[in-house]
């Protein structure tokens, strides 16, 4: 009783040296201040911010009087129009009712596994503010590059950041912009990539680019999730005897639309991004790998497997290690459809 009585005569005496502190300068226009409490903030939480903001002197005051009060559950989240040097109950009035700054329109966005910086351009375009063009110049020139500084960005060969826009599911306010966006999901990136074990990267004398890149194309290939691994293991072993990977999907990324079947025309396109007619790993990333993919492009099977064919509707392949394997396999495929 002793502990409340001295806390609650501290709670008034700051109060009341409040009040007669905003009788002083209510007519001040530099008095205002513009408060935001985030969703979830605790009772405590926002009695610091407010004194941070200079709005009430003291946090644990006004956590103990807001339960007193028997307000202190009803404190909302959201921008408040507020003054400094506030009393207490004010503050605490103005946050249980509906005093709130003109709210603002959030968006929800799902970025998929596998999509392309121009695929994510385009869902950002049709169902937020965001300008469609003005994101997928920012993140496909050097520009994209001044929004974040991370680590995984330091040794990129190119422009793009094709690669990086990590699969997710975001929600921003109305008021951001192509680049609030654009840093979002890098630290994004970040926040997911530092899961992994890089060990088996280092080993192999892989750059952080390289894995991406790998991921990438186990991304666009692979439909079962159990071939991940498998198909990680067919681009190893064909790098290793440097064989060209002669993936489909590296030749689909540089065509101005994606084709049902690339034609002998289409796998003579003269690219580095065509594994067909340039050996080893193509420049960049093809899309945007999720966790699994990544996860895969660093942990490839055990196997000695250097080709794989599609053989079956739901997305199986046949993989083998022998040319006149993958051959028979083939004609088979021919034949069944």
């Amino acid at each position: 009783m002793i502990l409340i009585l001295f806390i609650g005569y501290k709670g008034y005496t700051a109060q009341r040296n409040s009040s007669l502190s905003a009788q002083e300068n209510r007519s001040s226009t530099e008095n205002h201040v513009l408060v935001e409490i985030p969703p979830g903030s605790g009772i405590f939480d926002i009695g610091r911010i407010l004194a941070r903001e200079k709005v009430i002197s003291n946090a644990f005051c006004f956590d103990l009087i807001a339960k007193f009060s028997g307000l202190g559950g009803r404190l909302k989240p959201g921008k408040y129009n507020l003054k400094k040097d506030m009393s207490y109950l004010e503050v605490i009035e103005i946050l249980s009712q509906d005093h709130l700054a003109p709210k603002k329109k959030y968006y929800k966005l799902t970025i998929p596994e596998g999509f392309t910086v121009g695929q994510v351009a385009d869902r950002l375009g049709e169902n937020t503010p965001i300008d469609a063009e003005e994101f997928k110049n920012l993140v496909l020139s050097g520009d994209g590059f001044k929004v974040a500084d991370y680590n995984f960005l330091r040794d990129i060969p190119i422009e793009s950041l094709e690669g990086y826009l990590f699969p997710k599911t975001y929600e921003f306010s109305e008021d951001k912009t192509a680049k609030d966006v654009l840093k979002m999901m890098l630290f994004q990136f970040n926040e997911e990539f530092d899961k992994f074990d890089l060990n088996r990267a280092q080993e192999k004398g892989l750059t952080i680019h390289e894995i991406i890149t790998i991921a990438s194309l186990i991304e666009k290939e692979v439909r079962v999730p159990e071939e991940r691994e498998l198909v990680s293991a067919v681009i190893y072993n064909r790098l290793q005897k440097k064989m060209p990977l002669e993936f489909c999907a590296t030749v689909q990324y540089v065509l101005p639309e994606r084709k049902a079947s690339l034609s002998t025309e289409d796998l003579k396109i003269d690219s580095p991004y065509n594994t067909y007619i340039y050996r080893g790993l193509p420049p960049g990333p093809i899309c945007n790998p999720g966790s699994a993919s990544i996860k895969a492009a660093l942990n490839p099977a055990s196997v000695d497997y250097l080709y794989f064919v599609l053989t079956s509707s739901d997305g199986h392949h046949t993989f083998t290690s022998s040319y006149d394997e993958f051959l028979k396999v083939k004609k088979e495929v021919k034949k069944g459809w």
